[in-house]
């Protein structure tokens, strides 16, 4: 509740409040003096008389009690402050990265610090990190197979943005490959007000569609011609990223031990063309590990995210701040004084 308040910029819309504040504070605390503390008559052994004396752990409940009164008394000024906003609230664009999770994303021809990982697991660590250069974005994933799927909407959020990332695992949406269909779906995520996706509606911002994938349409209904031609009537710009080397490929085997066995995967690179022509966009080809990270700086580069001109403020009320701080209050007065400086009656 609190730690967003710029508490160096923040005052009173009604000043006499703090008058009136001040008096019943100050009538409170003159109140407790006149009334003294509770006093328990102890018999002194000396000389038998009683005794009382001012207890500071009263002093300091008194002090508690009108501080709390204070505090309530303070909200009929009706205390205003400045509210700092987190500049990562969707003023960016839109944009949805479908990633491919098919079987031939099994590849092991990808390396991560020298280490030799498979495609997909290459692919979501460039995904992620181009997740956290766009903090003004709200981006979504798509993961697609035999069938594609929502993954994640989209989101500000790129710590649970990064997590749905990460759980993606190969032939998790099976192994053949629905390109057209998961273009499908990233249009309707990014067009939610689209009854059908032949009905065009006003453009209101930017739409941008990355698609990761290492092999050729084979699976779903929807061609990839068919979707781009969709999407471009919903001004969703597409970038194509196709991903893997020429020939045949390494693949683990099931049984530990065996030998890697090889397999040609077939790039479809008139497909991923046609996707980004149609809708204004680029196509990449990343043939080695190291050129993925340098086409995901290029897309960085073209689709400029609005950066944050500074910390940004709004003014709002403090009157909650306030209660909360006197409910605090309360309640550490109640445990001092009928629990740690508790005496007998």
């Amino acid at each position: 509740m609190f730690e967003n308040v710029e508490w160096s910029r923040w005052a009173f819309d009604a000043p006499l409040g703090i008058g009136v504040a001040i008096a019943i504070g100050g009538f409170a605390f003159v109140l407790g003096i006149i009334a003294g503390p509770r006093s328990v008559a102890v018999p002194d052994f000396d000389s038998a008389t009683v005794s009382s004396r001012t207890d500071i752990a009263w002093l300091l409940g008194l002090m508690l009690r009108v501080t709390v009164l204070m505090l309530v008394a303070l909200t009929l000024a009706r205390p205003v402050g400045l509210i700092s906003e987190s500049s990562a609230n969707g003023s960016g664009i839109d944009l949805v990265i479908a990633l491919d999770a098919s079987g031939s994303m099994r590849a092991l021809d990808a390396d991560i610090d020298g280490r030799r990982v498979t495609r997909l697991e290459l692919a979501k660590r460039v995904v992620a990190d181009f997740i956290r250069a766009r903090p003004n974005d709200r981006v979504g994933l798509i993961v697609f197979g035999e069938h594609a799927y929502t993954q994640c909407p989209l989101t500000v959020d790129q710590d649970f943005l990064i997590q749905a990332v990460q759980r993606v695992q190969t032939g998790i949406a099976g192994d053949s490959t629905a390109l057209g269909e998961a273009v499908g779906i990233a249009v309707k995520r990014l067009v939610p007000n689209a009854k059908e996706l032949g009905n065009a509606e006003e453009f209101d911002g930017e739409r941008v569609l990355v698609v990761v994938t290492d092999g050729r349409h084979n699976a779903g209904k929807l061609t990839p011609e068919t979707a781009a031609r969709i999407a471009a009537l919903h001004h969703v710009r597409i970038h194509t990223i196709g991903i893997g080397s020429q020939g045949p490929v390494p693949f683990a085997t099931d049984t530990p031990g065996t030998p890697l066995r090889f397999e040609k995967v077939d790039l479809d690179q008139d497909a991923l063309e046609t996707l980004a022509e149609l809708t204004g966009g680029s196509f990449f080809h990343a043939r080695k590990p190291t050129d993925l990270k340098g086409v995901a700086e290029q897309i960085d580069r073209l689709e400029p995210s609005p950066r944050a001109d500074g910390t940004r403020f709004r003014r709002a009320s403090l009157v909650p701040s306030f209660i909360a701080l006197a409910l605090v209050g309360y309640l550490l007065e109640t445990l001092f004084t009928h629990g740690i400086a508790r005496r007998l009656p």
